[in-house]
């Protein structure tokens, strides 16, 4: 498993029979490159599924130094854009009780949350650190940066198509195959189900420790 971004650049560009790398910021046109694309894809591949891997459930807290203009009464401030949350919140509840029903009485205004309830829990994607991936999305990264590596750096258009495919799949399969659909696969398998997560039933609860 990857323990750091290099570790995961230094395999794109070996998939592109490139040397490894060191440090995104030595002098090498590669590791410019990789400087400039690294983080959009990483980020895009989180953005592109609800991965469980990834997933985090947060109480959020009250600006007290922003008051909202409109209609609403409270301003809850979002985790800090891009090193913590990927894309906006998935799931919104005004309750930190488990299974608590979802809301949508609420605005997203620049990174807060904007709302009448006094309670905020979200649900989202994290940009999780390249040691805590699991392999399936490891190489699924490796991949996708082999792609978007090849053109630049190599000119060849061939290999920029071949490992796309190897990562995405074709057009036919709508770009959600390959190591994509591998990844989305094993990690719909490693989640149970939530209507499982039941507070009702204590065998579900104590197998699976409450819902996160």
């Amino acid at each position: 498993m990857a323990s750091s971004k290099e570790d995961v650049a230094s395999q794109a560009l070996a998939r592109l029979g490139e040397p490894a790398i060191s440090s995104f910021t030595e002098d090498t046109d590669a590791a410019e490159k990789v400087n400039q694309l690294y983080e959009p894809t990483i980020l895009s591949l989180l953005s592109r599924y609800q991965w469980q891997f990834a997933s985090k459930r947060a109480a959020l807290s009250i600006d007290g130094a922003v008051t909202p203009a409109n209609e609403w009464g409270k301003a809850f401030a979002l985790p800090t854009a891009r090193t913590e949350i990927v894309g906006n919140p998935y799931r919104v509840y005004n309750s930190t009780a488990l299974r608590a029903p979802e809301v949508f009485e609420y605005e997203l205004e620049g990174r807060h949350l904007l709302t009448n309830y006094d309670t905020i829990v979200i649900e989202y994607t994290q940009r999780k650190a390249e040691s805590l991936w699991p392999g399936y999305f490891e190489r699924l990264a490796c991949e996708a940066l082999a792609s978007v590596l090849a053109l630049p750096i190599t000119e060849n258009a061939s290999k920029e198509e071949y490992h796309a495919a190897i990562a995405f799949g074709t057009p036919a399969q709508g770009f959600e195959g390959g190591l994509f659909g591998v990844a989305m696969r094993a990690d719909h398998m490693g989640d149970p189900p939530r209507s499982l997560l039941d507070e009702s039933d204590p065998m579900t609860a104590a197998r699976f420790g409450g819902y996160r």
